[in-house]
C-alpha cells in the first residue's frame, strides 16, 4: 500500500516531490513496516536511503541492528563488516533467494553513526542516521561535496547548497517523525504574517537541505503521534530549506494486528456501547491489568525537584514489585524460560532521583530475597505475595482477560498458588535492577540473554519514552504526568504484543492518569476515522481540514509546534445545519448518500409513522406537495443514516460524522432521542425511490449554484419558507409567528429570530428534512457531472438539521485545526 503511494524512482529525467506519514500505535512495530519499505524501495530502484533513527545512539543502534538482518542480510559492525555467507544473518540466511548486496556506510556500534570518512556511492546504499544536528551537518556537508553533485546555474557556484543531485532517487524514512524534526522556530512577523525567509530550528534545517539537494526525493513520516505534524505549516519555505515537512500529499493509518493491545483496548469501552462515559470508567475500574495508585510524598510527589530523596517504597509499588515476580514465575511455569520480562519504573524526570530509586529497589529485591529463602514461606513478603497472588491472579480476574481480549488468552495457561510458589525464588534471583538514563552505565543488552532471558526492572525517565523497546514488558509502575498529547502517548510502552502473557501483565496508574490517556485515545481514534475518510474520497492532506479534540487540561503539542495551530469549537446547540456543497464529479459520493437516505427510509417506513401530508396548519402556508413525513423515529436510525451519508471533507460544521457523535452524545442524557423525518416532493416527474414512496426530480434552487473550483459546487441553501416548522404543534406555530412579529425589525441582530424559533422544541426533539436535488438546469444541461438520476441511484440528496437548545456540556468539543489548510467557503465552518 505505502509503495502505491510513493513515486517511481525509474523514470529519468523527472523531478518529484512526494511528502507523506505513516501513522501507527504505540509499540506495534512500525519498524518493522518500514524495513518492509525500504526492501521494496531498494527493489522498485531508489539508490540511497536515509533512516532518521531517534535522538540517542541506542536507538539509532537498535534500528541499525533491525536493518543488519532485515535489509542488509549481516551484521555491520566495527568487529563483522565481512559479507560472505558465513557471516550473513536474517535475510541474508534465507534458503532460495539470492543475496542482494546492499551497502550502509553507518554500523550498529556506540560510535556507529554517519561520519565524514564513510564513502557515499549512492548505489543502493541505506544508512541509519541519529537526530543530531552535528551528525546532520557532516551528511549534508558529504553529499554535496560528492562527485554527483554539481551546480544548475554558473551563479550558484560556490553558494553553499546551491549543488543539486539528478536521477538519484532517494527516500528518506524519519521515524519518530513528530520528534525532532518539526521546526519550532516562529516563522511569524509581529502581524502574524509568515516570514518570506526565517531560520529554522538545526534538526529541521539540515533535514530539509539534504532532502532539498535531490530532485527526485520522497520523505515518509513514521509515528504514532502525528499531531504536531499535521499542524506544519504547509506554506513554510526558505530559499535555502525549501518547504518544511508537513505531509502534504498522504497520511496512511497503517492497520492495528489482531492482538495489539494499545490505548483502546486499555482505556476505551468496547464499539457497539451505548453509555459510552458511564461505561470507561466502569471498564478501567473492572480491568483487572489495571491498579490505581497515588502519589506519596516520601517517595515521589507530584512535584518535586532534582534534590528529592526518596526514603521509601509505597506499599503500591511493593504490590507491582511482587506483579513482577509473580510474572516471571507463572511464564517460567508455563514453559517460558528463555523469554525476557522487563518492569518499568517511570516516575521522575531527574537522574538523581532515579539513582536513589534505584537503591532502593535493589534493597527491596534483597529483603523479599532474603524473607521468601529464610522464613519458610512465614515472612511478611512471603505472605505478600501469596496474597497478592490471590488478589490479582484468580479465576474471576482470569475469565474477565479471556472475555475482553480472546487474542491473547491461551486457556491451557491457568495456575494456581501451589502451582506458582516453587517457582518464586529463582524468578526473584533473576531479577536485576538497572537505571536507564545519561547519567548510569547500566544496559539493556537483551541479546547478550538470549539462552536464558534477561529479567530486569528498568527505572528511567525520558530515556524510557519513545522509541526503546522494552522486551517482554510486564509490569508498569507510571506517575509521571504529562500535559502532551504526544508525549503522554508515547510513554505508554505498555502498549504493544503480549500473546499469550497479557493475563499477567499490570499497569500501576493515577486515576487522573487514566482519564487523560481516556481522552487522547478517543481523540486518536476520532482522528483515524478522519484520515480513513479522506482516503476514501481520495483527498490529499493538504486540501482536508484534519480536525484535533483538543482537552481543557491538555496540549495536542508543544506551544512551539503549534504556531499555526487555530482553535475552534463545534457546538449543535439551536442549530440549522444543511449540506450546500457537493462535489462536481463523484459519481460514488451521490450513489452512497443516495443509499444511504433509502435506508434510512426503508427502515422507518416501517417502524415510524408516515402521514401522507405534514400539518395542515403548515400545509396552508405554502405546502402544496406531497411530502413524506414521519414522527416518533428513534435516534439510532438517525445515527445509523448520519454514519452512512458522506458529506465534503472541508466542511466542519456540516460534517454529518460528527453531528452523529454529537446526537450519541446527548442520547445519552435523555436529549435528541425523538426525531421528525420529512422527505421533500417537489419538481415533477415521478421516479420509483422504494417499493411504496415515488419521489419526484426535486427542489431547484434558481439563481444560488456556485461554482467554487474544479471540485465543488454550492447550492448555497437548501431549506425554503417554512420548512423550519415541519414538527411544530400549533401552539409553537403561534409562538414562533409572535416571535417572527416581534424580533424581524432592524433593531434586533441578524439571525434573532431564527435563534429565538429554534428554541422553541423540546430537547427531546429533532427535525430532519432531506431533498432530492434537480441538477439540471432551463437549458437541460447538468452542472454535476455524470447521469445522477433515481434510475442510476445517483440522485443528489442534500439534508438540513434543526435542533433545540441544550446546556449541556456534551454539546461542546473543541478542535484544533492547521490554519495553512486552505478552506473554500467560511460559511460551511465553525471557525
Amino acid at each position: 500500500m505505502v509503495m502505491e503511494l510513493l513515486e517511481d524512482p525509474n523514470e529519468k529525467d523527472r523531478s518529484f516531490d512526494r511528502r507523506g506519514l505513516a501513522f501507527g500505535y504505540v509499540q506495534s512495530g512500525k519498524t518493522a513496516h518500514f524495513t518492509g519499505v525500504i526492501n521494496k524501495a531498494i527493489d522498485s530502484g531508489y539508490q540511497l536511503i536515509i533512516v532518521l533513527a531517534g535522538m540517542h545512539n541506542n536507538l539509532r543502534t537498535q534500528t541499525q541492528m533491525r536493518l543488519d538482518e532485515e535489509v542488509l542480510g549481516y551484521e555491520n559492525s566495527v568487529k563483522h563488516t565481512n559479507k560472505n555467507k558465513a557471516n550473513r544473518i536474517g535475510v541474508g540466511t534465507l534458503i532460495g533467494h539470492e543475496f542482494f548486496e546492499v551497502d550502509s556506510p553507518t554500523d550498529r556500534s556506540e560510535n556507529g553513526d554517519f561520519q565524514s570518512k564513510r564513502a557515499l556511492t549512492f548505489n543502493k546504499q541505506v544508512m541509519v542516521v541519529k537526530k543530531n544536528a552535528r551528525v546532520l551537518e557532516k551528511l549534508l556537508t558529504a553529499i554535496q561535496n560528492s562527485p554527483q553533485a554539481m551546480y544548475l546555474k554558473p551563479e550558484d557556484e560556490g553558494i553553499p547548497d546551491r549543488k543539486v543531485i539528478n536521477n538519484i532517487p532517494i527516500l528518506i524514512i524519519d521515524d519518530e517523525a513528530d520528534q525532532a524534526s518539526v521546526d519550532t522556530s516562529n516563522m511569524y512577523d509581529e502581524n502574524d504574517q509568515l516570514r518570506e525567509e526565517y531560520c529554522p530550528k538545526a534538526i529541521n534545517s539540515y533535514i530539509r537541505r539534504i532532502y532539498k539537494t535531490f530532485n527526485q526525493r520522497v520523505y515518509l513520516g513514521y509515528t504514532a503521534t502525528p499531531f504536531a505534524n499535521i499542524l506544519i505549516n504547509q506554506e513554510a519555505a526558505t530559499t535555502l530549506h525549501g518547504q518544511d515537512l508537513f505531509p502534504r500529499d498522504f497520511i496512511l493509518n497503517l492497520p492495528k494486528a489482531y492482538n495489539y493491545v494499545g490505548p483502546s483496548e486499555y482505556f476505551l469501552p468496547p464499539a457497539n456501547t451505548q453509555d459510552e462515559e458511564e461505561t470507561v470508567t466502569q471498564k478501567t475500574k473492572e480491568l483487572p491489568l489495571i491498579n490505581y495508585i497515588n502519589y506519596d510524598d516520601k517517595f515521589a510527589p507530584d512535584k518535586h525537584k532534582i534534590s528529592f530523596i526518596p526514603t521509601a517504597l509505597p506499599k503500591s509499588l511493593i504490590d507491582a514489585i511482587y506483579s513482577f515476580i509473580i510474572a516471571v514465575a507463572i511464564r517460567r511455569l508455563r514453559g517460558q524460560e528463555k523469554v525476557h520480562n522487563s518492569m518499568l519504573i517511570h516516575v521522575t524526570r531527574f537522574k538523581d532521583v532515579q539513582e536513589k530509586i534505584k537503591v532502593l529497589v535493589s534493597n527491596m529485591m534483597r529483603e523479599i530475597q532474603d524473607d521468601v529463602e529464610n522464613s519458610e514461606w512465614q515472612g511478611e513478603h512471603s505472605f505478600g505475595l501469596q496474597k497478592h497472588f490471590e488478589d490479582e491472579y484468580n479465576q474471576e480476574n482470569l475469565s474477565f482477560i479471556q472475555e475482553n481480549f480472546p487474542n491473547q488468552f491461551d486457556t491451557r495457561y491457568t495456575s494456581t498458588w501451589e502451582d506458582t510458589k516453587p517457582l518464586i525464588l529463582g524468578a526473584i534471583k533473576s531479577i536485576s535492577v538497572k537505571s536507564l538514563n545519561g547519567n548510569s552505565a547500566d544496559t539493556l543488552e537483551y541479546k547478550d540473554y538470549s539462552d536464558t532471558g534477561l529479567n530486569v526492572i528498568a527505572i528511567g525517565g525520558d530515556k524510557l519514552s519513545r522509541g526503546l523497546t522494552l522486551e517482554g514488558l510486564t509490569v508498569s509502575y507510571y506517575l509521571r504526568a504529562s500535559k502532551m498529547y504526544d508525549t503522554l502517548m508515547q510513554m505508554g510502552r505498555w502498549f504493544g504484543f503480549r500473546q499469550n502473557f497479557l493475563d499477567v501483565c499490570r499497569l500501576y496508574i493515577t486515576e487522573d492518569l487514566v482519564g487523560w490517556f481516556q481522552h487522547v485515545a478517543h481523540a486518536t481514534e476520532d482522528l483515524r476515522a478522519q484520515l480513513d475518510y479522506m482516503a476514501d474520497i481520495k483527498a490529499e492532506p493538504k486540501e482536508f481540514l484534519l480536525r484535533l479534540q483538543s482537552h481543557q487540561n491538555l496540549l495536542i503539542t508543544s506551544i512551539t509546534k503549534m504556531r499555526s495551530a487555530r482553535q475552534f469549537k463545534v457546538n449543535y446547540s439551536n442549530e440549522l445545519i444543511q449540506t450546500t456543497v457537493f462535489p462536481i464529479n463523484d459519481q460514488g459520493f451521490y450513489r452512497n448518500n443516495y443509499l444511504a437516505t433509502r435506508n434510512l427510509i426503508k427502515s422507518i417506513d416501517q417502524a415510524s409513522k408516515r402521514n401522507p401530508k405534514v400539518d395542515m396548519r403548515i400545509a396552508r402556508e405554502n405546502l402544496t406537495h406531497e411530502h413524506y413525513y414521519w414522527t416518533n423515529v428513534e435516534a439510532e436510525a438517525i445515527i445509523e443514516f448520519l454514519e452512512q451519508y458522506k458529506t465534503v471533507s472541508s466542511a466542519t460544521k456540516a460534517d454529518s460524522k460528527y453531528i452523529a457523535k454529537y446526537v450519541k452524545s446527548l442520547n445519552n442524557i435523555g436529549e435528541l432521542i425523538n426525531w421528525t423525518v420529512v422527505l421533500i416532493n417537489t419538481g415533477g416527474d415521478e421516479a420509483d425511490f422504494t417499493e411504496t414512496i415515488k419521489l419526484q426530480k426535486g427542489i431547484k434552487r434558481k439563481g444560488t449554484e456556485d461554482k467554487i473550483d474544479d471540485k465543488l459546487r454550492s447550492i448555497k441553501t437548501v431549506t425554503s419558507g417554512d420548512h423550519i416548522f415541519f414538527d411544530f404543534t400549533e401552539s409553537m406555530y403561534v409562538k414562533a409567528l409572535d416571535i417572527k412579529a416581534k424580533y424581524s425589525d432592524k433593531t434586533h441582530p441578524k439571525g434573532t429570530v431564527a435563534l429565538k424559533t429554534r428554541a422553541l422544541r423540546e430537547k427531546t426533539n429533532g427535525l430532519l428534512i432531506l431533498y432530492p436535488f434537480n441538477n439540471v438546469d432551463e437549458e437541460n444541461k447538468s452542472k454535476l457531472t455524470g447521469d445522477l438520476s433515481y434510475e442510476n441511484e445517483t440522485k443528489p440528496f442534500a439534508f438540513a438539521i434543526l435542533t433545540p437548545e441544550t446546556s449541556a456540556k456534551e454539546a461542546d468539543v473543541d478542535y484544533v485545526v492547521n490554519d495553512s489548510v486552505v478552506v473554500e467557503r467560511e460559511e460551511e465552518y465553525v471557525l
